[in-house]
């Protein structure tokens, strides 16, 4: 599988302006990591060391060697007693001998793969001063026959949960700020409406359900606001509204269509999509409406804006990345402020879309669809590489990574 490997501009935000900045990211080199594994209950080892290893491959900060060449070294033990199981882990620094993290994990065994997967963070954490992705969830729309249902899963591919069983059509999930509740749009009424259901009780509340087209909501990042699409005035246009369902807005006013919404990091813009002007193009608007500013020209046919919010204290800025059609494919890029264009990232042949970055601000889950065939894959953005997660039954599409 070839990627294009070029260099990235990376993108700093302002309130509605923004600059294009050269970033040199720290922490961008890899640090030697051997993974010892675990002494201790023999089965439950393996299982530990295996998901650690892959954690911290993906990761992207680590290459994974042996104890005598390692910068840093983790040993650890794994104890099961009936249905509990404790998972000690120290990592030491091979030149010294100083260990870094030493901690005991507690948890059931059912559990172990994301009890693993803190383990990961903290070492993350520790050694890069970043946050890690490991805890976190991605959810996405599972097709299977005709009917397509929404379904979460970890990051790594595994414990997949499906949300709806509506035996319709319910597409374009996304999370709210806290990690608690998805709103999406459902055709369970036979018309297209915007759903929320909450992860922790399962209940579900209709937000939108004008006449026409509902769609394409997203939270702003504090959680009180969502921007949408709505076609109830006769052209589908962006608005914004609280969180409850009220205090509609209406942003836009052209001869397009508007569509696919999201938020800048600091909640004053909203990037779209409007074919105002011929092809889907992205733009900018501030939150309370104004006048639309045109960011992208080339390629000719650009959607699906996702703007990346690196968590405080992190070295990487926001970047807006997005879906380009050049040559009859699709691609995924990041926005270039300086240029007016899209730099790819991710071109190889095969259809890839629907971008949405981890909460650590540097890597993306997208599409990758080949053979009639749609998978979900993650892109580390600074190393450049491709992993195709786990297979589920049917297809998988429009993934949306959790806080």
């Amino acid at each position: 599988m070839r990627i294009l490997k070029g260099w990235l501009v990376w993108w700093a935000v302002t309130t509605v302006a923004m600059a294009q900045v050269t970033v040199t990211v720290p922490g961008a080199q890899k640090r030697s990591f051997a993974v010892t594994g675990f002494v201790g209950d023999a089965t439950l080892a393996v299982r530990v060391t295996e998901v650690l290893k892959n954690d911290l491959q993906l990761s992207g900060y680590f290459s994974l060697g042996t104890a005598a060449e390692a910068e840093f070294i983790q040993q650890g033990t794994v104890r099961a007693n009936g249905n509990h199981c404790q998972v000690e882990c120290v990592v030491l620094t091979r030149a010294t001998r100083r260990a870094v993290l030493s901690k005991v994990y507690s948890g059931s065994q059912q559990d172990l793969r994301r009890l693993v997967h803190r383990i990961s963070d903290d070492i993350v954490q520790t050694i890069t001063g970043q946050r890690g992705i490991a805890q976190t969830q991605i959810a996405f729309v599972w097709r299977r026959g005709g009917a397509k249902e929404l379904a979460v899963m970890d990051y790594d591919g595994h414990n997949v949960r499906q949300l709806t069983y509506d035996k319709s059509i319910s597409v374009r999930p996304r999370w709210s700020p806290d990690g608690r509740k998805i709103i999406y749009t459902s055709y369970k009424s036979g018309f297209p409406d915007v759903l929320e259901v909450d992860l922790y009780t399962g209940q579900r509340r209709r937000l939108a359900g004008y006449p026409g087209l509902n769609t394409g909501a997203a939270f702003s990042p504090d959680g009180l606001r969502i921007a949408l699409t709505l076609s109830k005035d006769g052209n589908p246009e962006l608005y914004t509204m609280d969180a409850d369902g009220r205090g509609l807005q209406r942003l836009t006013r052209t001869r397009g269509a508007e569509s696919s919404p999201v938020w800048s990091p600091d909640g004053q813009s909203i990037a779209y999509v409007s074919d105002d002007r011929g092809t889907p193009q992205i733009y900018l608007i501030h939150h309370s409406g104004g006048e639309p500013q045109r960011l992208t020209v080339s390629p000719s046919y650009n959607t699906e804006p996702d703007w990346s919010r690196p968590p405080a204290g992190s070295n990487l800025p926001p970047m807006l990345a997005l879906t380009s059609r050049v040559g009859g494919r699709f691609q995924i890029g990041v926005y270039d402020r300086e240029q007016g264009s899209v730099r790819p990232v991710v071109a190889d042949g095969a259809d890839n879309e629907d971008p949405s970055w981890a909460p650590n601000g540097r890597h993306l889950v997208f599409t990758k669809t080949q053979q009639r065939r749609s998978r979900l894959y993650l892109l580390d953005v600074l190393a450049n590489q491709q992993v195709q997660l786990p297979a589920v039954d049917g297809d998988a599409s429009e993934p949306s990574w959790g806080p």
